[in-house]
């Protein structure tokens, strides 16, 4: 069997060197017979100084029972490289996934904004450098199809494409990726780097540590900063990593409102040994974590008494003394009119006189100032000096997993002094509202971190660093086998879901979801109605509104009552993508009687601007009669004000993009607005404007984009029909053929 292999990969070798001269590909193939393979992609240059490394990280992969095939090349293009993957791919036994080593060309994907979580930017107006999505999904995601743009004249190993409208519209990646891509700039040679990496992994590999302690942070201004989000997330976690809750060192739930300057609580927190797992929920930007705001004075003594350590500027400073510094600073970032306009807010709110301002005054404070700011968050040069303990770090922020950047916050924690094996990033801002934490308790169970992320990723969510490492638990040698070879085993997973394990249960489901069978929508609506965890419920939910069928309603309407914080806010969010009237009643109920639950309000009140607001106005002022709230013709009149004027709003919108008069440029503004704000009772007037053959061919384009986002509405046929007729129409431009296309393979998905 051994020389079998050889030969298979000699002539997979002569292959690749023959049909593109590009290449440079060299095949170190598994050693002895396994399940499943593993790829290690590596340039040349990293290869032939961390061979040592890789080779070790390889034999220890296999002593697992994992086979692993290095390709060491010089690759000019990511097409070249794709085209090997998917050569090693297509070969047996199955290959589970792949790490990308040291200097594998980087891609920056446009026209696939639907496959990230949140990121909306106009790839028109906006620089290409800014309005692409790095991502893996090139690579690991073999059923995308994509065009070649350009390569970045600045930086040679970035590559643009364009996702094609003929393409499969949905992420379903054939194989769990990551990047092992050392930061440029910490002053270290990044082989060192890299080297250094290698030999905690493989020691890692050899540690019996089951998942048993994690920290989990919330940062300021994350979630609403919903108490009652924070406090239900608890609820969830509990089922998912129950050894974690045998002692109290554990666990620990963390909020930026523990301490003014919270950061130094957590560099003791990520130094911790032992902490497996360290999850950041915050707000965060490449080279920062975001962890304080102002500070919150917790009662009327606080702000009268305004006292609290602050080493770093050697001295103590209070609430009102940190909102005048938080002022200063914001003040002298902006500049010109923005810089009046903003002083003239201050001294109109907030009672400030003009010598607030006064530049000396302003001058000789900018080093306090500076500090004090510098400390609310977390950047790069800190991360340096901390020894990383967390096995697994999750960044649940924007931008933080940016792996395209010399310097990058994940970059940082994985290939610092510390033991952090691997952590999950974003390439680009990332949805709030997501459910960032799904199928988590795989990790507790024992699968590989890569099977983790394969389930739950986007266009820019990655792993950086290892993606084979594990947890100990005694399942785990045969649920990551079950992940690589019986994903299609519909009687596995239901003896799965039958099981008395919520982690379990919650994967079953998923992997049901691959090819369902005709019950399955009623299955996912019975576990949904049934089951007592939190977690298990919340993947049903999530399972009903992918979906997207007649049951979808329904299970919305149950998930507004679910006592599970996030099911009611994925409810609320999803109810408004729907349009369904029956919908109306149970928000308006949410926004009257949900007080505790900031996040669930904010979507629900979002969500009934996508209704008949008359039906809305009727809807609050039958509830808010018929209950016991105080001065209730006051609510009415608060509400009512409120919801009359953001229709007055949208009927100005929607008359801005029927007026052929108006300024391109103000139209098309306004119709990417229903990217974010899919309001149902517009589309028949915007399904006008794009059938009018006498229309600007951009506004139908951009129009026909916008109209793939109502991938839930009740209007969704009528939008594909009439999208097909613009296909059908021989006097559509090719792009708008092109894009109408796109957006029907979105809507049917």
């Amino acid at each position: 069997m051994e020389k079998k292999k050889s030969k298979t990969a000699l002539l997979l070798i002569a292959f690749v060197l023959c049909t593109n001269t590009l290449s440079f590909g060299e095949i170190i193939p598994p050693k002895g017979r396994f399940d499943s393979r593993f790829l290690i992609v590596i340039d040349k240059k990293s290869f032939s100084a961390a061979k040592e490394e890789i080779l070790e990280y390889k034999s220890t992969l296999e002593s697992e029972g994992l086979g692993a095939t290095v390709l060491i090349g010089e690759w000019n293009n990511p097409e070249t490289l794709r085209a090997e993957i998917k050569s090693i791919y297509n070969e047996k036994p199955v290959m589970e996934g792949a790490v990308f080593v040291g200097n594998i060309p980087v891609v920056r994907v446009r026209n696939f904004q639907h496959g990230t979580t949140a990121f909306k930017m106009d790839e028109i107006k906006y620089p290409i450098e800014e309005s692409s999505v790095t991502s893996d999904r090139y690579y690991d995601d073999l059923d995308l199809e994509f065009e070649f743009v350009k390569q970045d004249e600045k930086n040679p190993q970035h590559f643009y494409y364009k996702l094609l409208e003929s393409s499969s519209q949905t992420i379903r990646s054939d194989f769990y990726s990551a990047r092992m891509m050392p930061p440029t700039d910490m002053g270290i040679d990044p082989i060192i780097l890299l080297k250094r990496y290698l030999t905690k992994v493989v020691a890692a590999h050899k540690e019996i540590n089951p998942l048993d302690q994690f920290v989990i942070f919330n940062g300021h201004g994350y979630n609403s900063d919903c108490l009652t989000a924070w406090q239900n997330e608890q609820f969830a976690i509990r089922e998912q990593l129950p050894m974690a809750f045998k002692s109290s060192k554990g666990n620990g739930f963390f909020n930026f409102r523990q301490d003014a300057i919270m950061k130094y609580k957590l560099f003791d927190k990520m130094q911790q040994k032992g902490t497996d797992l360290f999850v950041f929920h915050e707000h965060g930007d490449f080279d920062t974590q975001y962890i304080n705001g102002d500070y919150p004075a917790t009662n009327i003594l606080e702000v009268a008494h305004p006292v609290f350590d602050y080493s770093s500027a050697g001295e103590k400073i209070g609430p009102m003394s940190v909102l005048a510094i938080s002022f200063r600073n914001t003040y002298r970032r902006y500049k010109g009119e923005r810089a009046e306009s903003f002083k003239k807010s201050l001294i109109a709110d907030h009672g400030l006189t003009e010598e607030f301002f006064n530049k000396h005054r302003l001058d000789s404070l900018m080093v306090r100032d500076s500090i004090f700011g510098a400390d609310n968050n977390i950047v790069l040069s800190d991360l340096t000096k901390i020894k990383m303990q967390p096995r697994f770090s999750i960044f649940d922020a924007c931008y933080n997993g940016s792996f395209h950047k010399p310097g990058y916050i994940a970059g940082y924690h994985v290939f610092g002094i510390g033991n952090t094996i691997v952590a999950q990033g974003n390439t680009v801002n990332v949805l709030q509202d997501k459910w960032s934490l799904e199928l988590l308790g795989m990790l507790a169970e024992g699968a590989r971190v890569g099977f983790w992320q394969k389930e739950v990723q986007y266009l820019e969510s990655h792993l950086i660093g290892d993606p084979t490492y594990h947890f100990t638990s005694k399942e785990a040698k045969q649920l990551n086998y079950n992940l690589a070879t019986r994903i299609k085993d519909k009687e596995l997973w239901m003896n799965y879901l039958k099981s008395n394990n919520p982690n379990l249960q919650s994967l079953a489901l998923k992997q049901l979801s691959v090819n369902p069978e005709k019950n399955y929508t009623s299955l996912l609506l019975e576990v949904f109605r049934e089951s007592n965890f939190y977690s298990v419920r919340m993947e049903a939910f999530k399972r009903l509104l992918d979906l997207g069928n007649e049951q979808t309603v329904k299970a919305i309407q149950l998930g507004l009552n679910d006592p599970y914080e996030l099911i009611r806010r994925f409810a609320a969010r999803f109810a408004g993508y729907s349009g369904d009237p029956v919908l109306i009643s149970p928000l308006v109920n949410t926004i009257l009687f949900s007080n505790e639950s900031q996040r669930v309000q904010y979507s629900a009140q979002g969500s009934l601007l996508m209704f008949d607001i008359d039906s809305v106005i009727v809807e609050i002022e039958q509830q808010v009669k018929a209950s016991n709230l105080l001065e209730k013709d006051k609510v009415i009149n608060e509400l009512t004000t409120n919801f009359k004027s953001q229709e007055k709003s949208q009927e100005k919108t929607l008359k801005t993009i029927l007026d052929k008069t108006a300024k391109a440029s103000v139209r098309l503004s306004e119709i990417r607005g229903y990217r974010n704000y899919n309001n149902h009772k517009n589309v028949n007037s915007l399904l006008y404007v794009l059938q009018d053959s006498n229309e600007d061919t951009s506004i139908r384009i951009t129009l026909a984009e916008a109209l793939g986002w109502f991938t839930s509405s009740i209007k969704k046929d009528d939008i594909i029909a009439a999208l097909n007729l613009v296909c059908s129409d021989v006097k559509s431009a090719p792009e708008l053929k092109d894009e109408a296309l796109q957006s029907i393979g979105r809507l049917k998905q």
